[in-house]
């Protein structure tokens, strides 16, 4: 895969008017001047569209839901490569060069970078540190990993399955289940600690495993949207 490939960096938001201008910045600052940034907004209210004073940057209005803003961006997209970024969640330097370099490996279809938080607290450091090792024995990250894939094998795969929890795992799962490779980069992306603070570190992950664990035993997604909203508010 060459290097002058275009990378499209898609970022679905809802109410991130706070963080978005510093998450264009470093967009830019690791991925380079050359790559597009599309923000797909599931607010109604438009507010962190509004926060954009960014002529360059595409903005865009969708339903609600991760999955259908992530779809609608792809749709609009224009590069060659598909990173998808969540507000924020900030990418390590030169994170462009990585991501073309891990996908021009023969094998590799999908890959992330490995978990971290804005947080020096053991707990959160401990919470990565697992979070890393079971992306690494099961070869599938979560949507704040920053995934990145090659736009053609996005569209083959039918894109992000659009339901309402779980969207990031499925579509992984797909791509394990025809056997094609996923990399997961040693370098770390550094999201916010906000909801593991706000919920609790250790209230918060167990709830995220134990919602993983009943998505595996076959509970639907909308049961499971349901019970995550309700130990969010």
């Amino acid at each position: 895969m060459s290097s002058s490939l275009k990378i499209s960096v898609i970022i679905p938001v809802y109410n991130e008017a706070d963080t978005i201008r510093s998450c264009i910045a470093n967009v830019k600052e690791s991925c380079g001047d050359d790559s597009e940034i599309i923000i797909v907004d599931g607010s109604s209210d438009g507010s962190t569209l509004s926060a954009v004073d960014d002529a360059g940057v595409l903005l865009l209005a969708s339903p609600p839901g991760r999955a259908v803003q992530m779809n609608y961006g792809e749709q609009k997209a224009e590069g060659d490569i598909l990173l998808f970024l969540h507000a924020d969640t900030t990418l390590p330097s030169s994170a462009g060069s990585l991501v073309r370099k891990a996908l021009r490996a023969p094998c590799t279809t999908a890959g992330a970078f490995k978990l971290g938080f804005d947080s020096s607290s053991r707990t959160m450091k401990f919470i990565a540190f697992l979070a890393d090792l079971r992306c690494r024995i099961e070869r599938i990250p979560y949507g704040d990993q920053a995934i990145f894939i090659s736009k053609t094998t996005f569209l083959e795969l039918g894109g992000f399955p659009e339901i309402q929890l779980m969207e990031d795992v499925e579509f992984f799962q797909t791509i394990k289940k025809k056997r094609l490779e996923i990399v997961i980069l040693k370098e770390s992306i550094t999201t916010s600690a906000r909801r593991y603070l706000s919920t609790g570190p250790l209230r918060c992950a167990l709830r995220n495993t134990f919602l993983r664990l009943l998505h595996r035993l076959g509970v639907r997604t909308q049961t499971l949207a349901a019970m995550y909203c309700r130990r969010e508010s």
